[in-house]
């Protein structure tokens, strides 16, 4: 019995037990294609590497290098196997070579290796070899040691300039200098989000827990969901833009219609319809409370803690609130209008702050000629909205460099309570305008 789910472009039919493979359709040609398994080969340790039975699911494979079990198991379309230009490659060949099989070139092959300089052009002459063996084309590529930042950008370049587009991904990490899973890692992630390419697995063949013979193998790939995560939030950060949970939440436990919520209170907070989004938000108070998935176990505190801003009783401090969260994260021109909004509203009473009403307006022109930093703010609002000088000489200084208007916009996020309401500044007109 299978299952479907569409990831970037592709339907993926989902295995529902051990026995069938992980297939994917391509959606445009209704295609079957198979993944591609990129995996890593290490440098020989002094005793060799050990034959081991590796437990994938409920099947042993006994294999001294863990990508061909998993070669085996998953079936790929294509692997790519990556090394540097002192990794067992000569061991590699010689356990699926037979004594006589291109024995020059496997002498070769062995000189290449000890002295680290194994090249690609050697490589090439054995992937008929390997290809016969594992049933599946291959590459064998050489890449840096990733000692430094430029070697290790360069590992995911390597990666990247072998995978197309249409392709998806599972990746092995067992072997290889120690760091590379880390880079391997980095380069899935990278893969997902640059090429938006699937990643349907990270794979690590756990030689320290083997138990009664049975080596366990460990999917690593909730280590993306959890970048995944992390890069929700600092999208969060940068924008103030929810919606990107809204893709997390339904493997929490969150259902169809309260991602579709989040989605709308993020939309209508964007559009500064601060009523509509408290309403969508406060409806979900209860789903922002649960943390039954493995994920909001971990960040649920955090993504509740930023959505709180709905909690006041009054829409001015809504709209404070969103105000220095806008300045916070640099969105001026939203920061300008929640200032200039929290203003009028607490000009309002309590129980028509949610209005607009005539005598909200009748207000705001009060304010604007009452307090000349009320005037100022609003011309600033006015000249980020049209992209236009401010009419006054100070509010077009104001505009000139960030340090300028974060200086005055933040000050006027900090005294909202006071603007529009005091008469100790007028409004300084410019002679020359």
């Amino acid at each position: 019995m299978i299952c479907a789910a569409t990831v970037h472009g592709w339907k993926a039919i989902l295995p529902t037990n051990h026995n069938e493979r992980y297939i994917m359709i391509n959606k445009d040609t209704n295609t079957l294609s198979k993944p591609t398994l990129i995996s890593f080969l290490g440098k020989k340790p002094h005793s060799g590497y050990s034959q081991t039975s590796y437990q994938i699911d409920d099947k042993l494979y006994k294999t001294a290098y863990f990508g061909f079990a998993l070669a085996e198991h998953v079936q790929p379309g294509k692997i790519l196997l990556l090394g540097t230009s002192g990794s067992m490659w000569d061991v590699l060949i010689e356990d699926h070579a037979t004594d006589t099989e291109q024995e020059s070139s496997r002498l070769r092959l062995m000189e290449l290796t000890q002295s680290n300089s194994v090249n690609e052009t050697i490589l090439n002459e054995f992937a008929p070899l390997i290809e016969k063996r594992l049933g599946c084309a291959v590459e064998m590529k050489i890449i840096p040691y990733a000692r430094d930042t430029s070697e290790q950008i360069g590992i995911l370049a390597a990666i990247a300039n072998h995978i197309q587009p249409q392709e998806h991904v599972i990746m092995d990490v067992t072997h290889g200098f120690r760091h590379l899973p880390m880079l391997g890692l980095l380069a899935a992630h990278y893969l997902e989000r640059v090429k938006r390419i699937e990643v349907e697995g990270i794979y690590y063949g756990a030689l320290d827990m083997t138990q009664a013979g049975k080596t366990p193998v460990l999917n690593l790939r909730g280590l993306l969901r959890t970048m995944d995560w992390i890069q929700a939030f600092a999208a969060y950060d940068a924008s103030g833009n929810y919606a990107p949970f809204a893709d997390l939440l339904p493997n929490e436990g969150w259902s169809d219609t309260e991602c579709q919520t989040l989605r709308e209170a993020a939309f209508f907070e964007r559009t500064t319809n601060v009523v509509k989004a408290r309403q969508k938000l406060s409806s979900l108070n209860q789903a922002l409370d649960r943390r039954n998935g493995t994920f909001l176990s971990l960040f649920g505190d955090e993504l509740k803690r930023r959505l709180s801003w709905w909690k006041p009783n009054q829409r001015a401090e809504w709209e404070a609130s969103l105000a220095d969260a806008y300045y916070h994260q640099g969105d001026y021109l939203r920061a300008s209008i929640f200032t200039q909004e929290a203003c009028l509203s607490d000009s309002m009473p309590n129980d028509q702050q949610s209005e607009f009403n005539d005598q909200r307006e009748t207000n705001r022109k009060t304010m604007q000629k009452t307090d000349g930093r009320f005037a100022r703010l609003s011309d600033i609002r006015n000249g980020m909205a049209h992209g236009i000088k401010g009419w006054r000489q100070e509010s077009s200084k104001v505009l000139q460099n960030e340090q300028s208007l974060r200086a005055t916009l933040g000050d006027y996020i900090k005294n909202w309570r006071t603007l529009g309401k005091s008469s100790s500044q007028g409004i300084k007109h410019d002679n020359n305008n």
